[in-house]
């Protein structure tokens, strides 16, 4: 009987600690493609003048979540290093921004981390604390 109890609870033991880490079984919403198109296409947006808004109105709408764009501030340029990598269910991607200054200020550069879903709507999360 304790014999039987000891297999058993070193299988309940191996099952459960092989589920724990490792690659996540979610799938992804999205696809690297269609992550990166969105972010260049919603990039290029904002570096053209659009507004939050108007992303969200378009069809197929994007969802575009950053303060700094939120409160208006222009983007005169960017660039996207590398082809993004997988984080959770989406594709986080590292963009060096160039922000147009106020006028008083010189432009600014900084460095921030997008994760990108398309499906089931195409929307992009500025992460904080990253890169």
């Amino acid at each position: 009987m304790i014999h039987f109890r000891i297999e058993w609870l070193a299988g309940l033991l191996v099952v459960l600690v092989s589920g724990c880490g490792g690659q996540s079984t979610m799938g992804l919403a999205t696809t690297p493609e269609e992550a990166k198109a969105t972010i260049t296409t919603a990039l290029e947006a904002w570096k053209n003048g659009s507004r939050q808004n108007v992303m969200a109105q378009a069809k197929p709408p994007v969802y575009f979540q950053d303060d700094v764009f939120a409160r208006g501030t222009s983007l005169s340029d960017y660039s996207i290093e590398g082809d993004g990598k997988v984080v959770g269910a989406g594709i986080s991607f590292v963009v060096n921004l160039s922000l147009k200054g106020d006028g008083s200020k010189d432009n600014k550069s900084r460095k921030v981390a997008y994760r990108v879903v398309t499906r089931p709507n195409r929307a992009i999360t500025r992460e904080e604390n990253m890169p």
